[in-house]
């Protein structure tokens, strides 16, 4: 009799890069799932970045725990910032009809025409 195995957890991507090398996932066809993924072209843009010696032992550190490279993990919390920057940007819009709009602060003050100009320019 053929027993199904349970798919594990990984700890780390070096776990599962080894978990997979002595695997098929044929053994565990039954536990997957189609997923609706979009395949993006290579990166092509680069940036230097200058870190304090500490912050970049840190990352190092926090890199080998999860088993990618520094510059991978960074990248990887670089591109979840801005997805979570961009849906904030996406759900509190700035403008209204083209007008910026006035930070809540001000908007219990009295808002003089002069105020409505120089918020526009």
């Amino acid at each position: 009799m053929n027993k199904k195995r349970k798919l594990p957890s990984f700890r780390s991507d070096r776990a599962e890069r080894e978990f997979w090398s002595r695997h098929s996932i044929e053994e565990f066809g039954d536990e997957l799932e189609d997923l609706d993924v979009q395949i993006l072209s290579a990166r092509t843009e680069q940036i230097a970045l200058r870190l304090y010696r500490d912050d970049l032992e840190t990352l190092k550190e926090l890199a080998k725990r999860r088993g990618v490279g520094h510059t991978t993990l960074a990248r990887s919390v670089l591109e979840r910032w801005l997805a979570t920057a961009q849906q904030f940007r996406d759900r509190s819009p700035r403008k209204r009809n083209g007008v910026p709009l006035l930070p809540k602060r001000l908007g219990a003050r009295a808002v003089t025409n002069e105020t409505v100009n120089r918020l526009r320019d």
